[in-house]
């Protein structure tokens, strides 16, 4: 229940924290990051769009499943131009005029799309910095990161001691957070 509870509140978690803790939330869970990410998004992807399905149909009046009755506008078009619309929100955190239109708490939909970006944006680039260390650095930090092998595991995998290999898995971390945290800062403070 107490995992739940984490992933539930992640993207208030996120927006709330500094840029050193952002980095330390993806290191915390580089495997699972992009899986929490992309079940946020989804979430928020279905309550936009069950909403805006509700707006529509209480605004009408409808009951049910609405029939095209006319030639002057289709309902199936808006919906899949509405639905890319809501995709490319997601990757950009831009809003679009219309996205929101309409749907109660639109305001806090956008922040939730707006800090989903940041997310993505974010761990890309932590990603990226992993990508980029040199070889053995990189071995390293994915078979700690990814593969979540024990410190003794790496150093007997690697030839080198264990204190050598807890001193560099440390400064490489400490190096990167660094490094991230100097780009992150300016999307910091996107409260929810």
């Amino acid at each position: 229940m107490e995992a739940r509870a984490k992933e539930d509140s992640i993207l208030l978690k996120y927006s709330n924290a500094s840029a050193t803790e952002r980095v330390d939330i993806m290191f915390d869970n580089y495997q699972l990051f992009p899986r929490m990410i992309r079940k946020e998004e989804k979430k928020t992807q279905y309550k936009i769009k069950s909403e805006r399905e509700f707006s529509r149909s209480h605004n009408r009046g409808e009951l049910g499943v609405r029939v095209q009755t006319s030639k002057i506008s289709s309902p199936t078009e808006d919906e899949a131009i509405a639905n890319v619309m809501l995709d490319e929100a997601m990757k950009t955190g831009e809003i679009t005029d219309g996205l929101l239109k309409g749907i109660d708490d639109a305001k806090t939909y956008a922040k939730e799309i707006r800090i989903i970006s940041i997310m993505k944006m974010d761990y890309e680039l932590l990603e990226e910095f992993v990508e980029d260390l040199d070889d053995l650095d990189c071995q390293m930090m994915k078979a700690f990161l990814i593969k979540k092998m024990y410190i003794k595991e790496i150093a007997a995998e690697t030839g080198m001691s264990y204190d050598y290999t807890k001193r560099r898995l440390k400064t490489l971390r400490e190096e990167i957070t660094l490094e991230v945290v100097d780009c992150i800062e300016m999307n910091c403070g996107e409260d929810m």
